[in-house]
């Protein structure tokens, strides 16, 4: 499966990225210079090195990239590519916290894998652009292979619960919002002008 993805240009050959298979591992076991990552980041926009947006969201949350689930990395890379592709501009930070909270992905019990997802915020959908997402990922979470670590090194702790965080849900103040407004304002126009 993994040179399938080198075929298909979604991952680096393994000596250029470092890479190596899980080898039927039961649970991930990284060695210490490696990071846990799934095949399916792969295929929704991961790159590695990791853009530093990806990388400043993980230290804002407070959370692993393998906490992560995939659909919550393609909708990283739809608004990186968005915003630097469209609008000209790097991820703007209050424009993403405008449109999406990280949410814990189940009940009760912890997750560590895909433990939490990204969610927009409510009346949001209109305003920002459509999205399609894969609703069926079964067994997502039992493809990983390694990759070594780049630097700066990410958050990838596979043992890592995420924890409720007060920035997973923490809209831009008013201050923040000025700039925030002119961005919507610019995508409205895209929007009606079927730009996006």
């Amino acid at each position: 499966e993994l040179n399938e993805m080198v075929e298909a240009g979604v991952l680096p050959d393994r000596v250029t990225a470092g890479w190596r298979p899980a080898d039927g591992e039961p649970y991930p076991m990284p060695h210490t210079d490696e990071l846990v990552v799934f095949e399916d980041y792969f295929w929704r926009g991961l790159g590695l090195p990791v853009h530093p947006f990806l990388r400043d969201l993980l230290e804002y949350w407070g959370v692993s990239l393998c906490n992560l689930h995939p659909n919550t990395i393609l909708h990283i890379s739809v608004f990186i590519h968005f915003c630097e592709v469209y609008l000209g501009i790097l991820p703007h930070f209050n424009l993403f916290r405008h449109f999406f909270w990280l949410k814990k992905k189940g009940g009760g019990g912890s997750k560590v894998v895909g433990g939490v997802y990204l969610q927009l915020h409510d009346g949001m959908a209109g305003e920002y652009i459509t999205v399609p997402l894969n609703t069926s990922l079964k067994g997502w979470n039992a493809r990983w292979f390694y990759m070594k670590q780049s630097h700066p090194a990410i958050r990838c702790d596979v043992d890592q619960i995420p924890e409720n965080q007060r920035s997973w849900s923490e809209k831009p103040t008013s201050a923040d919002m000025e700039q925030v407004k002119e961005l919507l304002e610019l995508m409205r126009g895209m929007k009606m002008s079927g730009v996006v």
